[in-house]
């Protein structure tokens, strides 16, 4: 079944994506039951070979073949397994824009442990920011709020004037 490819891992074994492998009556298991130690219902995955499919998609002007491949070292999400040995796996494929989601041999996928997934894909290290810094007092917020309203109050001729007129009132001397 492998062979070898003349992509930038030659070495890689090559797997020409069949899109109906295996049955359907093969019984799922969903991946956070096998790997025990996963957080959510996958497991993140890394393609170990050379993998080259194409898939169907609609499109404003009708269906089309779009033609995708993995390298080895793509990152991916694992879904499940069949009781038969294959691996449910998807992953962004055509320019990171449609989810190729299929059904695959064991041989071409391992799970990476070392990847931390969130909402259903991979966390990249450039998405994880750094800490903020400490966030303003209820004070400090009120006491902004109220600068903001008296310089509103202050632009505005009719506000400046009845505000005049009040500071007058509160600084004449009682008799």
């Amino acid at each position: 079944m492998p062979s070898v490819s003349s992509s930038q891992h030659p070495e890689a074994p090559f797997y020409r994506y069949d899109p109906n492998l295996g049955s359907p009556r093969d019984k799922y298991t969903r991946a956070d039951l096998v790997h025990t130690d996963a957080h959510g219902p996958e497991v993140a995955g890394v393609f170990v070979a050379n993998i080259e499919g194409e898939t169907t998609i609609n499109t404003m002007w009708g269906r089309r073949i779009v033609r995708w491949r993995a390298e080895p070292g793509t990152p991916c999400i694992i879904l499940g397994y069949w009781s038969d040995g294959t691996v449910h796996v998807k992953w962004p494929a055509i320019s990171g824009h449609y989810q190729v989601d299929g059904r695959f041999p064991a041989w071409v996928v391992a799970s990476d442990p070392t990847a931390v997934l969130a909402g259903g894909g991979r966390l990249l290290s450039a998405n994880d920011p750094p800490p903020l810094g400490r966030s303003l007092s209820n004070r400090m917020m009120l006491g902004i709020a109220l600068a903001v309203v008296l310089l509103v109050l202050l632009a505005v001729p009719q506000a400046r004037d009845a505000l005049g007129a009040a500071l007058a009132e509160l600084t004449r001397a009682p008799r």
